[in-house]
């Protein structure tokens, strides 16, 4: 069996440079490299878009064709490497992908374009002229519309019966059987989202550096005296209210002389704009996975505001480290996090401001600290024996 790879599923989104679904796609390419013995691999990406060098590396090392979408589209790349199957971590239809003439399999990580489309937030991050006008219409008198055209636009992937859909949680699966019942008997197997930690035989090109605390005292951050919030820069990641949150608290001696440090800041003014007490606050954009992990193990705690998740890596990646969380109680999050975290309406400043007080309470905090060890290990292996059940079943032969 021939396999095509979409490796465009892993480079960067018109949202950010590294996302959860692209990261997936990358996990998932490493894992299948240790099955080249079953099945032979070619793969195609835009090569005018960043792409993990150790892809990239890899691709060279096996000898693996790689093909340019620039250059080739995607249905002469199947007809000239005569592939078998196709599988994206994140199917884009635009492509043209000539589907009944190919197995094509593809992973939906969730449908919050359906079930959370609009919230009055996202009106404080519309930076271009075209958001302005877009983002109220859409939660005004086009809402209708929109959602119906959504509902179209998901339905083409999740209904269609010449794609072998895959998805990462049983939240996901419940929303797409809930928004579309004409799947009900449809096959959708549910693969736990997996993360580099599970893979046996990765090394990067260039070895992740352990950093010193010196990077943080950069940054005027001291290690285990802030709470830490990351991927600012999307509205549905809710950070903005966090913030809020954390602002109110300084108005008390509660918060003593705690930071907030919030990362994937593109628009700082965002934040700023109505910020009482802006010296509690570290806003960074952008940090290479090194310094993020340095940050994580060494945050006081981890607040998840997100209103929207259909799986949730940074949650279980802070328990990796026994740092508690604060979460949402929506979607996949308690689900991957169970009795791990604390949970909060994500809606509500108010119990934000409420969950950052008690993981102020020593007692709280230590109980947190200590299902976080506990918990990890338990998602871990789940994630790892997963990864492994979706490497074969994207190979498997029907």
């Amino acid at each position: 069996m021939t396999l095509l790879y979409d490796l465009t599923a892993t480079q960067p989104s018109p949202e950010s440079r590294f996302h959860g679904g692209g990261a997936y796609g990358e996990v998932l390419f490493f894992k299948l490299l240790e099955y080249l013995d079953r099945f032979t691999l070619v793969c195609y990406y835009d090569a005018k878009s960043y792409i993990n060098p150790d892809i990239l590396e890899r691709i060279k090392t096996n000898r693996i064709p790689l093909f340019d979408i620039n250059e080739k589209p995607v249905a002469e790349i199947i007809r000239e490497a005569k592939i078998d199957r196709l599988y994206s971590a994140m199917l884009n239809l635009n492509q043209n992908i000539p589907l009944g003439e190919i197995e094509v399999f593809t992973t939906v990580h969730g449908l919050r374009t359906l079930e959370m489309p609009f919230d009055p937030i996202m009106l404080h991050y519309a930076s271009s002229l075209k958001e302005k006008i877009k983002y109220p219409l859409f939660m005004g008198p086009a809402k209708n519309y929109y959602l119906k055209k959504l509902k179209v636009i998901n339905g083409r992937l999740v209904t269609d019966p010449r794609i072998n859909v895959i998805t990462i949680s049983n939240h996901s699966l419940a929303s797409i059987k809930s928004f579309y019942p004409e799947t009900a008997q449809k096959e959708i197997p549910v693969f736990a989202s997996p993360t580099f930690d599970q893979l046996d035989n990765y090394k990067a090109v260039t070895e992740s550096k352990k950093l010193s605390l010196d990077a943080l005292h950069k940054e005027n951050i001291t290690e285990k005296k802030y709470f830490l919030v990351t991927s600012a820069a999307r509205w549905a990641k809710n950070a903005l209210r966090a913030v809020t949150a954390f602002d109110q608290l300084c108005e008390t001696a509660i918060v003593n002389d705690f930071k907030l440090v919030v990362t994937g800041v593109t628009n700082k003014g965002i934040f700023t704009k109505n910020l009482k007490h802006p010296e509690r606050f570290v806003f960074l954009g952008y940090v290479e996975r090194d310094f993020l992990d340095l940050l994580t193990e060494n945050a006081y705690a981890f607040i998840y505001p997100s209103l929207n998740e259909g799986f949730g890596y940074p949650p279980v990646e802070s328990m990796k480290y026994g740092v508690p969380v604060a979460a949402s109680g929506t979607s996949s999050i308690p689900e991957v996090c169970g009795d791990a975290a604390l949970y909060f309406d994500p809606y509500s400043v108010s119990e934000i401001k409420n969950r950052l007080v008690q993981l102020l309470d020593k007692k709280i905090y230590d109980e947190y600290a200590k299902r976080a060890k506990e918990h990890y290990p338990i998602v871990a292996k789940k994630q790892k024996e997963d990864l492994k059940k979706l490497a074969e079943y994207v190979i498997s032969t029907k």
